[in-house]
Order: structure tokens, then sequence, then C-alpha cells
């Protein structure tokens, strides 16, 4: 999810480790924004030792608990990053719920693999776009306020006719 966008990072019935996904998944968001992500919000199954060496490297902040003991010496900063971490995944996780009651992303029951992946695909983009027409009607409300429209023009012009 990307400023409340839902990407679909990859499809399959096989089963597989998620874990493995992240590097590439990291790669595939260079290539589209042209930078690595400031941080990736993930499931304990994706903080492996690959992956956190991989987000070192990059400079990429992997959400979740660091490995081995907790350390007593946290500081007040880094449990304030931890809790908004935790916060912008359930944000993540929310979309996903969403996807599944309200737009029917847990009903789908085709019967090939490809006519499924499409059905999935066309979900997710009725969210973007749903998204996308909220966003645009509060950036429309927000205009009318700046120019205090009242809405009283249009009873002037009611009566006129």
């Amino acid at each position: 999810m990307v400023n409340g966008f839902t990407f679909i990072e990859d499809q399959s019935y096989d089963n597989y480790n998620e874990g493995i996904r992240l590097q590439a998944a990291a790669e595939r968001y260079k290539d589209c924004f042209g930078r690595y992500p400031e941080a990736i919000l993930v499931d304990t199954i994706y903080r492996n030792q690959e992956n956190r060496a991989f987000c070192k490297e990059h400079n990429i902040r992997l959400s979740g608990p660091k490995l081995g003991r907790p350390r007593k010496d946290e500081t007040e900063e880094s449990k304030s990053q931890a809790y908004q971490d935790s916060c912008d995944r359930n944000m993540v996780e929310g979309r996903n719920g969403i996807g599944k009651r309200r737009y029917g992303l847990d009903l789908i029951m085709a019967y090939l693999a490809e006519t499924g992946k499409t059905e999935a695909a066309f979900i997710i983009l009725a969210m973007n776009v749903a998204h996308l027409l909220r966003f645009l009607l509060a950036l429309f409300w927000q205009m009318l306020k700046i120019v205090k429209w009242s809405g009283k023009s249009i009873g002037i012009a009611q009566a006129a006719v």
C-alpha cells in the first residue's frame, strides 16, 4: 500500500514461504518509484536474517520487534517509532479486511486460476478508484471552503427560473 492505494505484488495459488518475496518486492518498488521505500511494514515471517541484511544494506527500516533478547536501554524514540509502525501496519491489514468484506475479495470462486487473478485485480482496481474518488471529493470540499461558498447562489438561480 502506497499513499492509500493498494498494489498487487504477487498472485499465486502455490504454497510458498512469503518471506522470500520481500527483496524482489523492494526492487520492484525501486523500479516504480525510483528509490527504495523508507520502511517496510511486515509480518514476522518476513523478518529473517537475509531480509534484515538486505534492508540494512539499502537503509530500509523493517518494522516489528528486533530479533533476540529485548534491550533494556531502548530509547523513547524507538518505542514511538515501533508504535507508529504498528498503527501503519493496522491500516494495511484494514485495507485487506475492507477488500474482503466490502468488495468481496474473499468470495472469488473462479474455476480457472487466471480468471481468479483477474477478478482479484478488478477488485483492487475498484478499491483504488473508490480511494481516488474520496480524495478528490475531499479536495473539492476544501476548495469550496477556501472560496467560502455557502450554497446560497443555487437558491437565487432556482428562484429566477
